[in-house]
């Protein structure tokens, strides 16, 4: 599979539930205009961190103050927005978790060097989080596109790890 076209793009998720509706499903449907996106429970998992790793890049694109903060998030919601279409969730409505709604919430609250400090933190562990998810996927998912999808995603999470580590000492001088 292209990893051009895997980062090319598709529509945002279109929007994400408040955490207080945020419970682990097995299968996740959502309305897409007249039609229903039904994603498979293996899916879930990785959509799940997708929608993490995406609502915190799109704060970092209006609050980071770092070059590298304000270019890795263009880079990881186009990522996550061409995950999203590979796993057949294009405009389906994915929940944060709590864990991660309460993460939003602490970035939301931060300002300055110590939001962009935040952000590559939860960046780092959200990466951490996606990548055996993602290895797990590649390897036993069911859907093809999908499975692509991870296959590479598990490479472009180890080459995200770097960069963000690399920014991440940089922030601490």
């Amino acid at each position: 599979m292209d990893r051009r076209q895997l980062l090319a793009g598709g529509a945002a998720i279109a929007s994400l539930l408040p955490a207080a509706q945020a419970l682990r499903a097995q299968e996740a449907t959502q309305a897409q205009g007249d039609a229903a996106v039904t994603i498979e429970a293996a899916k879930v998992p990785a959509l799940e961190g997708g929608a993490f790793l995406m609502q915190s890049s799109l704060l970092a694109q209006q609050k980071g103050q770092s070059s590298n903060v304000k270019a890795f998030a263009d880079l990881e919601v186009a990522e996550q927005q061409a995950v999203a279409r590979a796993f057949g969730a294009e405009g389906a409505q994915v929940p944060l978790r709590e864990d991660h709604a309460a993460l939003l919430q602490q970035l939301q609250a931060a300002e300055g060097a110590a939001f962009d400090a935040a952000y590559l933190d939860a960046q780092i562990a959200g990466h951490e989080e996606a990548r055996p998810i993602h290895a797990d996927y590649a390897e036993s998912g069911q859907d093809p596109m999908a499975r692509g999808a991870s296959m590479v995603g598990v490479t472009g999470i180890d080459s995200h790890l770097v960069m963000l580590r690399s920014f991440r000492q940089q922030v601490e001088g």
